[in-house]
């Protein structure tokens, strides 16, 4: 598990004792000074069919729900490219073209598509934080209709030691295992 915290160094230093203090931490490391890498996976739904249609369901749930709002006015343009108004040939072509744009973008950003639907698509992302958010930002025109983030997570770099090459010992050739002299299995 990754926490990241911050603050004074006597807070931090009570928070990662207390953590240590729980029965299930086998260990707890302090990235603080080190080199990390950091990773988020996202998994987002995002719609096929627009943004207006997910807007539109918003309005309908919380009509039947008797919470109290307003269906978003549509003026006539957005009425005419409404996915409902249609033709279903002219439907089909602006799904393939939303498909096309969001299948660019996650490639762009190194995700993958892991499902497909007639009205919506499953994207996957595993980048750093700030590159998820600025994913999701140009996700956000398609119509967003769930989206899962993992948290960050962090390893410590591996340091690359090339100049103590003189400090290895030789190798010796009676060290060396031949493998023909091996057991079979």
């Amino acid at each position: 598990m990754t926490i990241v915290l911050g603050g004074q160094d006597a807070v931090i230093e009570q928070a990662r004792r207390q953590i240590e203090d729980l029965v299930p931490v086998y260990a707890v490391l302090d990235y603080t000074n080190a080199q990390i890498i950091k990773r988020e996976l996202l998994l987002a739904r995002v719609s096929l069919l627009g943004p207006e249609y997910f807007q539109e369901l918003i309005a309908t749930h919380k009509l039947h729900t008797s919470e109290a709002t307003s269906i978003p006015d549509l003026s006539a343009t957005e009425l005419q490219f409404h996915p409902n108004n249609l033709v279903p040939s002219e439907a089909l072509r602006q799904k393939h073209l939303h498909l096309e744009h969001i299948s660019t973008i996650t490639e762009k950003f190194g995700g993958k598509i892991v499902d497909i639907s007639t009205r919506n698509v499953i994207v996957e992302l595993s980048a750093k934080p700030s590159r998820v958010s600025s994913f999701i930002q140009l996700l956000h025109p398609f119509g967003i209709l769930e989206i899962a983030r993992s948290g960050m997570m962090a390893l410590p770099r591996t340091p690359l030691d090339g100049n103590n090459v003189e400090d290895e010992e030789p190798i010796d050739a009676a060290d060396i295992v031949d493998a023909s002299q091996l057991p079979p299995g």
